[in-house]
C-alpha cells in the first residue's frame, strides 16, 4: 500500500469521510470488524448519524426525509409503495414472515439487535397516525390515534403494528414530505376476521425479545351499522 494511501487511511477525519460514503449493510457490518481503528471510527457523529442511529441535526424539519435503505431492504412490508386501496395491501403476517431475515429470526429477535435502534428516516419522524378499522358482518368499525415527538426508530414502528395485526389483519404504511400535513406517515390497519375462525397471533419467532408496550392515545371507536 502506497504511503499516501496509509495516511489517509491512519487519518480519522479522512478515514470517516470515506466511511460515510459507503452504503449503511457495509458501515454496520464489516467497517467495524476491520480493526479497532476502523470501528472506533464507526462510533463519531457523523457515522451514527449516518447510519441511523442518531438524528443529524443539521437537516432541516421542513427537509424532504431520506428512508433508511437498510430497513427498506430488510422490512419491505412497512415501506412498500401502495398506489390505491384497491390494490392488495403489502403487509400482513405472511409478508412479515417472508421477509429477508426470516430465515434467520434468532439473531433478529435478539434484544440488542441493531435494527431496533435505527431512526426510519433522517431527519427523524416526529408524528405518527394509526387509523384502525374493523369490519364484521354486522358493522364497520374505526378509530384514530395519534404518537407525537416520537423520533421514529424501526423497534418502535415493528412492536406498535405488532401489537395491531394478526392473521386477519393487513397494514400499509403512507409516509409523507408534506409539512403542512399533521402526520409524517400514517399506519393503516384493517381487520375482516372471518366468521368461524378465531384470529391467530403472528408466530412468535418473529417476535422481538426486546419488544416493549407502545402507548399511544387512541379516540373511541366509531361504529357504522352495515344494515
Amino acid at each position: 500500500m502506497s504511503t499516501a494511501k496509509v495516511e489517509v487511511i491512519s487519518t480519522p477525519e479522512l478515514l470517516e469521510h470515506i466511511l460515510a460514503r459507503l452504503p449503511i449493510r457495509d458501515l454496520l457490518v464489516t467497517a467495524p470488524l476491520v480493526c479497532k481503528t476502523w470501528q472506533a471510527v464507526t462510533l463519531s457523529p457523523t457515522l451514527q448519524r449516518a447510519l441511523f442511529f442518531e438524528p443529524d441535526p443539521s437537516a432541516s424539519v421542513s427537509a424532504k426525509r431520506v428512508q433508511n435503505t437498510l430497513l427498506v431492504e430488510m422490512f419491505s412490508p412497512f415501506f412498500a409503495f401502495q398506489k390505491d386501496d384497491s390494490s392488495p395491501w403489502p403487509g400482513d403476517t405472511d409478508s412479515i414472515m417472508a421477509m429477508p431475515w426470516s430465515k434467520a429470526p434468532d439473531v433478529f429477535k435478539r434484544a440488542e439487535a441493531s435494527w431496533r435502534r435505527m431512526l426510519v428516516t433522517q431527519p427523524p419522524t416526529q408524528t405518527v397516525v394509526v387509523m384502525q378499522t374493523s369490519y364484521n358482518p354486522v358493522c364497520a368499525s374505526d378509530r384514530r390515534g395519534v404518537l407525537n415527538d416520537v423520533s421514529l426508530r424501526m423497534g418502535v414502528l415493528y412492536d406498535l403494528t405488532l401489537s395491531l395485526v394478526d392473521d386477519a389483519t393487513s397494514f400499509r404504511i403512507e409516509w409523507y414530505n408534506d409539512t403542512a400535513l399533521d402526520a409524517d406517515l400514517t399506519l393503516f390497519v384493517t381487520c375482516s376476521p372471518g366468521c368461524m375462525d378465531e384470529p391467530e397471533p403472528l408466530d412468535e419467532r418473529f417476535c422481538s425479545d426486546g419488544a416493549k408496550p407502545v402507548e399511544i392515545a387512541f379516540e373511541n371507536w366509531n361504529v357504522e351499522m352495515l344494515y
